[in-house]
Protein backbone atom coordinates (compact mmCIF):
# COMPACT_ATOMS: atom_id res chain seq x y z
CA UNK A 1 0.00 0.00 0.00
CA UNK A 2 0.86 3.83 -0.57
CA UNK A 3 1.16 5.35 2.20
CA UNK A 4 0.43 9.09 3.22
CA UNK A 5 3.76 10.83 2.31
CA UNK A 6 4.29 8.75 -0.81
CA UNK A 7 0.64 9.36 -1.92
CA UNK A 8 1.67 13.68 -0.86
CA UNK A 9 4.12 13.13 -2.84
CA UNK A 10 2.41 11.93 -6.18
CA UNK A 11 -0.26 14.45 -6.31
CA UNK A 12 2.91 17.38 -5.66
CA UNK A 13 4.44 15.82 -8.91
CA UNK A 14 0.91 16.12 -10.95
CA UNK A 15 0.30 19.23 -9.76
CA UNK A 16 3.99 20.24 -10.84
CA UNK A 17 3.66 18.42 -14.19
CA UNK A 18 -0.20 20.70 -14.65
CA UNK A 19 1.22 23.95 -13.89
CA UNK A 20 4.82 23.48 -16.05
CA UNK A 21 1.69 22.37 -18.84
CA UNK A 22 -0.12 25.37 -17.99
CA UNK A 23 2.64 28.14 -18.31
CA UNK A 24 4.35 26.19 -20.90
CA UNK A 25 1.38 27.76 -23.08
CA UNK A 26 1.00 31.15 -21.11
CA UNK A 27 4.58 32.38 -21.38
CA UNK A 28 4.49 33.46 -25.05
CA UNK A 29 1.57 35.33 -24.98
CA UNK A 30 2.94 36.38 -21.44
CA UNK A 31 6.02 37.99 -22.96
CA UNK A 32 4.17 39.30 -26.23
CA UNK A 33 1.90 41.01 -23.38
CA UNK A 34 4.89 42.45 -21.51
CA UNK A 35 6.79 43.78 -24.86
CA UNK A 36 4.30 44.82 -26.83
CA UNK A 37 1.26 45.71 -24.65
CA UNK A 38 2.98 47.21 -21.38
CA UNK A 39 6.66 47.99 -22.46
CA UNK A 40 4.97 50.07 -25.55
CA UNK A 41 2.15 51.76 -23.52
CA UNK A 42 4.64 52.96 -21.71
CA UNK A 43 7.18 54.27 -24.39
CA UNK A 44 4.01 55.86 -26.17
CA UNK A 45 3.18 58.31 -23.02
CA UNK A 46 6.23 60.37 -23.87
CA UNK A 47 6.06 59.95 -27.16
CA UNK A 48 2.73 61.43 -27.74
CA UNK A 49 4.18 64.99 -26.02
CA UNK A 50 7.03 65.05 -28.02
CA UNK A 51 7.15 67.99 -30.31
CA UNK A 52 10.10 67.54 -32.41
CA UNK A 53 11.65 70.86 -34.65
CA UNK A 54 13.60 71.15 -38.05
CA UNK A 55 16.79 70.94 -35.99
CA UNK A 56 15.62 67.93 -34.15
CA UNK A 57 15.45 69.52 -30.81
CA UNK A 58 12.43 68.06 -28.87
CA UNK A 59 9.98 70.08 -26.74
CA UNK A 60 7.24 68.16 -24.43
CA UNK A 61 3.81 69.62 -25.07
CA UNK A 62 0.27 69.42 -26.06
CA UNK A 63 1.24 70.40 -29.76
CA UNK A 64 -0.18 66.99 -31.05
CA UNK A 65 -3.27 67.06 -28.64
CA UNK A 66 -3.94 70.48 -30.46
CA UNK A 67 -3.33 69.18 -33.96
CA UNK A 68 -5.84 66.06 -33.35
CA UNK A 69 -8.70 68.69 -32.09
CA UNK A 70 -8.19 70.94 -35.01
CA UNK A 71 -7.67 68.07 -38.02
CA UNK A 72 -10.93 66.86 -35.78
CA UNK A 73 -13.18 69.53 -36.41
CA UNK A 74 -12.07 69.95 -40.21
CA UNK A 75 -14.69 69.61 -42.45
CA UNK A 76 -14.74 66.07 -44.40
CA UNK A 77 -12.06 65.19 -41.64
CA UNK A 78 -10.30 61.76 -42.28
CA UNK A 79 -10.24 61.64 -38.21
CA UNK A 80 -13.95 62.05 -37.65
CA UNK A 81 -14.53 59.41 -40.88
CA UNK A 82 -12.05 56.79 -38.94
CA UNK A 83 -13.77 57.28 -35.51
CA UNK A 84 -17.59 56.83 -36.74
CA UNK A 85 -16.69 54.02 -39.03
CA UNK A 86 -15.19 52.46 -36.06
CA UNK A 87 -18.02 52.81 -33.96
CA UNK A 88 -20.22 51.31 -36.73
CA UNK A 89 -18.45 48.18 -37.35
CA UNK A 90 -18.21 47.99 -32.82
CA UNK A 91 -22.13 48.41 -32.99
CA UNK A 92 -22.39 46.03 -35.42
CA UNK A 93 -20.36 43.34 -33.72
CA UNK A 94 -22.06 44.06 -30.27
CA UNK A 95 -25.44 44.74 -30.70
CA UNK A 96 -25.83 41.76 -33.76
CA UNK A 97 -22.64 39.97 -34.49
CA UNK A 98 -22.48 38.86 -31.04
CA UNK A 99 -26.41 38.32 -30.15
CA UNK A 100 -26.79 36.04 -33.35
CA UNK A 101 -23.94 34.13 -33.01
CA UNK A 102 -25.13 33.16 -29.09
CA UNK A 103 -28.19 32.10 -30.69
CA UNK A 104 -26.36 30.21 -33.87
CA UNK A 105 -23.81 28.62 -31.63
CA UNK A 106 -26.61 26.98 -29.57
CA UNK A 107 -28.71 25.38 -32.45
CA UNK A 108 -24.92 24.19 -33.88
CA UNK A 109 -24.39 23.11 -30.35
CA UNK A 110 -27.68 21.07 -30.13
CA UNK A 111 -26.70 19.16 -33.47
CA UNK A 112 -29.82 20.49 -36.24
CA UNK A 113 -29.65 19.10 -39.93
CA UNK A 114 -26.86 19.84 -41.58
CA UNK A 115 -24.56 21.38 -38.68
CA UNK A 116 -21.46 19.61 -40.11
CA UNK A 117 -21.87 21.94 -43.09
CA UNK A 118 -22.53 25.60 -41.52
CA UNK A 119 -20.20 24.50 -38.61
CA UNK A 120 -17.44 24.27 -41.87
CA UNK A 121 -18.44 27.04 -43.79
CA UNK A 122 -18.22 29.67 -40.52
CA UNK A 123 -14.97 27.96 -39.06
CA UNK A 124 -13.48 27.97 -42.88
CA UNK A 125 -11.89 31.66 -42.26
CA UNK A 126 -10.42 30.92 -39.23
CA UNK A 127 -8.03 27.60 -40.86
CA UNK A 128 -7.21 30.17 -43.74
CA UNK A 129 -4.91 33.16 -43.34
CA UNK A 130 -6.60 36.37 -43.57
CA UNK A 131 -4.06 37.46 -46.38
CA UNK A 132 -5.56 34.72 -48.18
CA UNK A 133 -8.83 35.41 -47.58
CA UNK A 134 -8.71 39.20 -48.55
CA UNK A 135 -7.41 38.11 -51.92
CA UNK A 136 -10.04 35.71 -52.46
CA UNK A 137 -12.72 38.38 -51.49
CA UNK A 138 -11.36 41.39 -53.29
CA UNK A 139 -11.00 38.83 -56.48
CA UNK A 140 -14.64 37.56 -55.60
CA UNK A 141 -15.87 41.68 -55.37
CA UNK A 142 -13.50 43.15 -57.68
CA UNK A 143 -13.52 43.73 -61.31
CA UNK A 144 -14.69 40.97 -63.41
CA UNK A 145 -15.30 39.12 -60.26
CA UNK A 146 -18.14 36.95 -59.14
CA UNK A 147 -20.29 39.75 -57.48
CA UNK A 148 -20.24 42.20 -59.79
CA UNK A 149 -21.85 39.79 -62.62
CA UNK A 150 -24.83 38.89 -60.00
CA UNK A 151 -25.21 42.12 -59.08
CA UNK A 152 -25.75 43.15 -62.33
CA UNK A 153 -28.49 39.78 -62.82
CA UNK A 154 -30.32 40.89 -59.94
CA UNK A 155 -30.33 45.21 -60.27
CA UNK A 156 -29.43 45.79 -63.51
CA UNK A 157 -26.54 47.55 -62.75
CA UNK A 158 -23.58 46.77 -64.80
CA UNK A 159 -19.80 47.35 -63.67
CA UNK A 160 -20.19 47.84 -59.64
CA UNK A 161 -17.04 48.53 -58.21
CA UNK A 162 -17.88 47.04 -54.56
CA UNK A 163 -14.35 48.09 -53.39
CA UNK A 164 -13.31 51.29 -55.40
CA UNK A 165 -16.37 53.15 -54.78
CA UNK A 166 -17.78 55.50 -52.12
CA UNK A 167 -21.54 54.04 -52.29
CA UNK A 168 -20.68 50.59 -51.80
CA UNK A 169 -16.91 50.40 -50.55
CA UNK A 170 -17.63 50.71 -46.55
CA UNK A 171 -21.01 48.13 -47.00
CA UNK A 172 -18.62 45.52 -49.04
CA UNK A 173 -16.11 45.91 -45.56
CA UNK A 174 -19.09 45.60 -43.01
CA UNK A 175 -20.28 42.54 -44.85
CA UNK A 176 -16.27 40.77 -44.67
CA UNK A 177 -16.16 41.56 -41.04
CA UNK A 178 -19.40 39.91 -40.36
CA UNK A 179 -18.66 36.79 -42.27
CA UNK A 180 -15.40 37.08 -41.15
CA UNK A 181 -16.17 37.91 -37.07
CA UNK A 182 -18.50 35.19 -36.90
CA UNK A 183 -15.95 32.66 -36.69
CA UNK A 184 -14.16 34.01 -33.60
CA UNK A 185 -17.65 34.58 -31.79
CA UNK A 186 -18.83 31.05 -32.71
CA UNK A 187 -15.93 29.47 -31.48
CA UNK A 188 -16.49 31.18 -27.44
CA UNK A 189 -20.21 30.38 -27.69
CA UNK A 190 -19.14 26.43 -28.68
CA UNK A 191 -16.78 26.47 -25.92
CA UNK A 192 -19.71 27.83 -23.25
CA UNK A 193 -22.29 25.41 -24.36
CA UNK A 194 -20.21 22.48 -23.91
CA UNK A 195 -20.02 22.87 -20.17
CA UNK A 196 -23.91 22.62 -19.76
CA UNK A 197 -24.14 19.95 -17.72
CA UNK A 198 -25.79 17.59 -19.79
CA UNK A 199 -28.34 16.00 -17.20
CA UNK A 200 -29.69 19.51 -16.73
CA UNK A 201 -30.53 19.25 -20.61
CA UNK A 202 -31.96 16.28 -20.11
CA UNK A 203 -34.30 17.00 -17.48
CA UNK A 204 -35.02 20.09 -19.50
CA UNK A 205 -36.28 17.39 -22.50
CA UNK A 206 -38.21 15.11 -19.96
CA UNK A 207 -39.77 18.54 -18.28
CA UNK A 208 -41.30 19.08 -22.42
CA UNK A 209 -38.92 21.89 -23.20
CA UNK A 210 -38.85 22.66 -27.01
CA UNK A 211 -34.94 23.73 -28.09
CA UNK A 212 -35.84 26.96 -27.58
CA UNK A 213 -37.33 26.50 -24.04
CA UNK A 214 -33.52 24.91 -23.14
CA UNK A 215 -32.12 27.56 -24.68
CA UNK A 216 -34.03 30.47 -22.93
CA UNK A 217 -34.61 28.50 -19.26
CA UNK A 218 -31.37 26.84 -19.24
CA UNK A 219 -28.65 27.85 -21.62
CA UNK A 220 -29.38 31.75 -21.10
CA UNK A 221 -29.06 31.43 -17.33
CA UNK A 222 -26.06 29.72 -16.83
CA UNK A 223 -23.87 31.03 -20.07
CA UNK A 224 -25.30 34.54 -19.11
CA UNK A 225 -21.96 35.26 -16.76
CA UNK A 226 -19.69 34.47 -19.43
CA UNK A 227 -22.22 36.67 -22.10
CA UNK A 228 -21.34 39.60 -19.61
CA UNK A 229 -17.64 39.12 -19.51
CA UNK A 230 -17.41 38.72 -23.26
CA UNK A 231 -19.54 42.19 -23.16
CA UNK A 232 -16.61 43.63 -20.92
CA UNK A 233 -13.90 43.26 -23.61
CA UNK A 234 -15.77 44.28 -26.46
CA UNK A 235 -16.63 47.44 -24.82
CA UNK A 236 -12.98 47.65 -24.01
CA UNK A 237 -12.34 47.28 -27.71
CA UNK A 238 -14.57 50.16 -28.70
CA UNK A 239 -12.24 52.26 -30.58
CA UNK A 240 -10.54 49.09 -31.73
CA UNK A 241 -12.61 47.98 -34.17
CA UNK A 242 -11.95 48.12 -37.82
CA UNK A 243 -11.98 46.50 -41.00
CA UNK A 244 -9.78 45.31 -43.39
CA UNK A 245 -8.76 48.80 -45.13
CA UNK A 246 -5.15 47.99 -45.39
CA UNK A 247 -5.51 44.75 -47.67
CA UNK A 248 -8.58 45.80 -49.18
CA UNK A 249 -9.02 49.35 -49.99
CA UNK A 250 -6.22 51.42 -48.26
CA UNK A 251 -8.51 53.28 -46.37
CA UNK A 252 -10.26 54.95 -49.57
CA UNK A 253 -13.59 55.65 -50.47
CA UNK A 254 -14.75 56.16 -46.87
CA UNK A 255 -13.23 53.02 -45.59
CA UNK A 256 -11.05 55.07 -43.23
CA UNK A 257 -11.03 53.61 -39.55
CA UNK A 258 -8.90 54.19 -36.22
CA UNK A 259 -6.54 51.33 -36.05
CA UNK A 260 -6.00 51.72 -39.90
CA UNK A 261 -5.79 55.58 -38.86
CA UNK A 262 -2.97 54.92 -36.16
CA UNK A 263 -1.19 52.04 -38.81
CA UNK A 264 -0.78 55.16 -41.38
CA UNK A 265 1.01 57.30 -38.95
CA UNK A 266 3.21 54.81 -37.27
CA UNK A 267 4.50 53.52 -40.23
CA UNK A 268 5.01 57.02 -41.85
CA UNK A 269 8.62 57.34 -40.60
CA UNK A 270 8.51 60.44 -39.46
CA UNK A 271 9.09 60.98 -35.28
CA UNK A 272 6.46 63.77 -35.65
CA UNK A 273 3.61 61.23 -37.06
CA UNK A 274 4.06 58.69 -34.52
CA UNK A 275 3.81 61.40 -31.26
CA UNK A 276 0.35 61.63 -33.64
CA UNK A 277 -0.15 58.35 -33.11
CA UNK A 278 0.95 57.82 -29.29
CA UNK A 279 -1.58 61.23 -28.62
CA UNK A 280 -4.46 59.22 -29.86
CA UNK A 281 -3.74 56.39 -28.60
CA UNK A 282 -3.64 58.10 -25.03
CA UNK A 283 -7.18 59.56 -25.96
CA UNK A 284 -8.30 56.23 -26.94
CA UNK A 285 -7.02 54.86 -23.45
CA UNK A 286 -8.87 57.86 -21.45
CA UNK A 287 -12.31 57.35 -23.33
CA UNK A 288 -12.74 53.47 -22.72
CA UNK A 289 -11.13 53.30 -19.47
CA UNK A 290 -14.10 55.07 -17.85
CA UNK A 291 -16.66 52.68 -20.02
CA UNK A 292 -14.56 49.53 -19.30
CA UNK A 293 -14.82 50.56 -14.98
CA UNK A 294 -18.50 51.26 -15.63
CA UNK A 295 -19.17 47.86 -17.48
CA UNK A 296 -17.24 45.85 -15.11
CA UNK A 297 -19.27 47.23 -12.61
CA UNK A 298 -21.79 45.94 -13.78
CA UNK A 299 -20.73 42.74 -14.92
CA UNK A 300 -19.69 41.98 -11.33
CA UNK A 301 -23.44 42.26 -9.82
CA UNK A 302 -24.28 39.51 -12.15
CA UNK A 303 -24.41 36.66 -10.42
CA UNK A 304 -21.45 33.80 -11.16
CA UNK A 305 -23.44 30.17 -11.70
CA UNK A 306 -21.51 27.50 -10.68
CA UNK A 307 -21.79 23.72 -13.10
Amino acid sequence: MINRNESLKIKNAQRTKELLCIWSILIIPLITLCIFWVYGTIQSVPIAFEHRFTDDTIKYDFSNFEYIISTFSEPNSVLAQALTNTLIYWAISFFIMMPTCFLMAFFLYKKIAGYKFFRMVFFFPSIISSVIIASFFKYMFGPGGQMPYIWEQLFGKADVLFLADSDYAFGTMIFYNIYTGLTGFLLYWLSAYARLPEEIMEAGRIDGLTSLGEFWYIAVPLILPFYATMALLSATGILDAGGPALLLTGGAYGTYDVPYYLYEYTVSGTLNDQGIAGAVGLIKGAIVLPIALIINRLVNKIETVEY
